[in-house]
């Protein structure tokens, strides 16, 4: 089956046609359907989004990252940039470049949002950029002097996030000013 004949055959409401084409476009490994196939995610059922996130987990191309991140700057929708998210800390592709843009997302979302950027950033391998370190304890001590009528549970995650941070960085000598 081509690629056309797949995402046709992916644009169908029954559940049956979309999850076998999903097996086609995973083959075809063609990051340009990507758009498509996360806009599948705003309106479809569990076991369609089970295996649209699975699909997105599993990309293997490295310039997926670039797309998945340009998406989660510009999404509004928190819950489909929730699913996204979930899809990216599955993922086998590295955002170690990308600490900063997941500190900042953690930082100006709900808690959901920054559990799952919690796990994301746990799941980065490092070395770390230093000037990636720092411009995440930058956004952390935006957060703190910002946050002061925050949820309690969200203010854990993001000191969690700052520890993280702050083991990377032993070499860097600068306070995070994270609170207990």
């Amino acid at each position: 089956m081509k690629l056309s004949e797949a995402m046709k055959q992916f644009q169908s409401e029954v559940e049956t046609d979309i999850l076998s084409a999903l097996k086609v476009l995973e083959q075809q490994e063609d990051l340009s359907i990507l758009p498509q196939v996360i806009e599948k995610l705003r309106r479809c059922d569990l076991t369609v989004e089970k295996a649209i996130l699975l699909f997105l987990a599993d990309i293997q191309k490295p310039q997926a990252a670039a797309f998945f991140i340009e998406f989660l700057a510009e999404e509004k929708d928190a819950q489909l940039r929730q699913k996204v998210l979930t899809s990216i800390w599955n993922s086998k592709l590295s955002y170690d470049d990308h600490l900063p843009f997941f500190v900042m997302l953690a930082s100006t979302g709900d808690f959901m949002q920054a559990l799952e950027c919690l796990t994301i950033i746990e799941n980065m391998q490092g070395p770390f950029e230093e000037h990636h370190l720092l411009e995440s304890q930058l956004l952390l001590k935006e957060y703190v002097e910002e946050s002061k009528q925050e949820d309690e549970q969200k203010r854990q995650i993001m000191s969690e996030i700052a520890w993280f941070i702050k083991e990377q960085n032993e070499g860097i000598d600068a306070d995070l000013l994270i609170e207990d």
